[in-house]
């Protein structure tokens, strides 16, 4: 009893419970209850500060805790939930975040086994574009290039633009110079034809209905000649029956065979020639129809239906 009455026990007691309670706190800290570290190394860290979201497949799993140098590279360390995956192959991409700024770690975790303590290497972790980065890869590549054929063709064209060579060059580009003017000179030329192509446009826009009854009109008249010369050769072919049954006649009046054989071969000649005639005519109102149909049509204001699209059955010939 008389010990718990001491001060000292008492005090060295609440000093150890003070020490038990800091060191849990400090490893809650350190290493949180549901949590695992992901450490990973990179080369430039601009884009990564304390804080900054952990994300796997877009989903946030944990937080950047600490980032610290050493010899040759950065070393990073994250907090991700131990429910999150992270393969023994993962790869690491820093992005960002929105566009006004911004960055968050991006895991894709690759791998059978579980990544465990071991860190992931500078060559699967990728940084957002690096302007310095971009210089030195540049500054390697054109270690590789050879600069004395390259001066050896310098010094040949330089060689090449002086002396008589010199002239040349002048001379081409004069010739050029030449050329633009004429090319100059003819744009007005161009444009006079394009103004009076557009002027004969308007003209057609403007007459394009009285075209329209034209063509109308000149359908009729086709259209009325073909049934015509149908209706003709219709009529000679049965003038030729009547003629076949005529025949007795032609014999009884025999001696005055010549006079109506003449007669007939007359108007059989005069038929014949109205009915090449015709043929003709229709020919060239068809060649005039379809010439204003071709100039309608650009315009796309072609009549609807005209009387060449109807058939009309005559005898001798349906449609």
């Amino acid at each position: 009893m008389k010990v718990l009455r001491n001060p000292t026990v008492w005090g060295a007691g609440a000093l150890a419970l003070m020490t038990i309670i800091a060191l849990v706190i400090a490893m809650v800290y350190v290493s949180p209850p549901g949590q695992k570290t992901v450490i990973f190394y990179t080369d430039d860290a601009a884009a990564i500060r304390p804080g900054d979201p952990v994300r796997i497949a877009g989903i946030n799993v944990g937080k950047v805790k600490d980032l610290s140098l050493e010899s040759n590279q950065i070393r990073v360390e994250a907090r991700v939930d131990n429910s999150a995956f992270v393969g023994d192959r993962s790869q690491v991409q820093v992005r960002m975040l929105t566009v006004v700024g911004g960055y968050y770690v991006s895991i894709s975790p690759i791998g059978d086994a579980p990544l465990g303590n071991k860190p992931i290497p500078v060559e699967r972790v990728t940084m957002p574009y690096s302007l310095i980065r971009t210089l030195t890869d540049a500054t390697k590549i054109t270690d590789n290039v050879a600069p004395q054929p390259i001066n050896e063709s310098l010094d040949q064209v330089q060689r090449g633009l002086t002396g008589t060579n010199l002239e040349s060059v002048s001379a081409v580009i004069d010739a050029g110079n030449n050329v633009m003017s004429t090319i100059e000179k003819q744009r007005g030329q161009v444009s006079a034809m394009l103004n009076l192509s557009n002027e004969y446009l308007q003209d057609v826009n403007n007459y394009k209905d009285e075209l329209k009854d034209l063509i109308r009109k000149i359908s009729i008249i086709e259209q009325s000649l073909t049934l015509y010369s149908k209706g003709l050769a219709r009529a000679m072919a049965g003038f030729g029956d009547i003629m076949d049954g005529l025949s007795p006649v032609f014999i009884f009046y025999q001696n005055h065979r010549d006079k109506a054989l003449v007669k007939i071969r007359d108007w059989l000649e005069k038929s014949r020639m109205w009915s090449e005639r015709n043929g003709v005519v229709v020919r060239a109102l068809h060649l005039a129809r379809v010439k204003i149909e071709r100039i309608l049509g650009a315009q796309q204001a072609a009549p609807e239906l005209l009387a060449t699209d109807l058939c009309m059955p005559v005898p001798g010939s349906p449609c």
